[in-house]
C-alpha cells in the first residue's frame, strides 16, 4: 500500500469521524431544543404573533455555498457537489421546515440535495437586505431552518440573528463552516455553535 493511498484512506476516515461527530452534536442540540418546546403549533389558523408565541425555540443551520467554479454566476465543482451531498446527509435526520438560499447557482446547488431529500422548496432571499431577512427569520413560525449564503453574508447573518460569527471566512478556501443557532423566544436569548462538515 503506497503512502498516497494510505493518506487518502486516513483522510476519508477522518472526514467520516467529523461528520459523525457533527451529526451527534446536531441531534443533541435538537433533542435539547425539542425538550424546551411546550406544545406543537395547533392546526387551527393563527396570526404570525400567535404562531411565534407557540414556537419556544428555533434552530437555524447556516452554511456558505460549497466549492464553486470560476465565472460570474458559477456552478459547483465536483468537490462542491460532494460537499452539498454531505450537508444533505448530515441534516437528513433533522426535519427542516424551510430552506433559504440566495438566488445564485452556487448557493441554490448547495441547498438542492437537502431540499430534495426533505421535499422542500428553496426560498430565495436578497443578500443585500440581510437585516430585513434576519428580522423575518426571527418572526416566522418555522422551527428548523437551513440558510445557504456566501463568505461575506453568512457570518453577518449569524451576527444579525444573535449568534457569534467567529473570524471571517477565508473566501478562497473555506467552505466547511456549519453554524447552528438556537433562538429561545421565551428566554429571549440565542446560543450558537460552529462546526465543520
Amino acid at each position: 500500500m503506497d503512502s498516497h493511498y494510505r493518506k487518502q484512506l486516513n483522510r476519508r476516515y477522518f472526514t467520516g469521524l467529523l461528520m459523525t461527530f457533527g451529526l451527534i452534536t446536531i441531534l443533541a442540540i435538537l433533542m435539547f431544543s425539542s425538550g424546551l418546546i411546550a406544545a406543537e403549533i395547533s392546526n387551527t389558523k393563527k396570526t404570525n404573533s400567535e404562531q411565534l408565541t407557540d414556537v419556544k425555540t428555533k434552530t437555524i443551520f447556516l452554511v456558505r455555498h460549497a466549492e464553486k467554479e470560476s465565472g460570474n454566476d458559477p456552478f459547483l465543482t465536483a468537490e462542491g457537489k460532494i460537499r452539498a451531498q454531505n450537508l444533505s446527509n448530515l441534516l437528513q435526520s433533522v426535519p427542516l421546515d424551510a430552506i433559504y438560499s440566495t438566488d445564485y447557482n452556487r448557493t441554490q446547488d448547495t441547498a438542492k440535495p437537502t431540499a430534495s431529500v426533505q421535499s422542500l422548496t428553496i426560498t430565495s432571499y436578497n443578500p443585500r437586505k440581510l437585516s430585513d431577512f434576519a428580522t423575518a427569520i426571527k418572526a416566522n413560525h418555522h422551527q428548523r431552518i437551513l440558510i445557504v449564503g456566501h463568505s461575506n453574508t453568512t457570518p453577518e447573518l449569524v451576527s444579525l440573528l444573535g449568534g457569534i460569527a467567529e473570524d471571517e471566512i477565508v473566501e478562497a478556501t473555506e467552505f466547511n463552516r456549519l453554524y447552528i443557532l438556537t433562538i429561545d423566544h421565551q428566554e429571549q436569548q440565542t446560543s450558537s455553535v460552529l462546526l465543520r462538515y
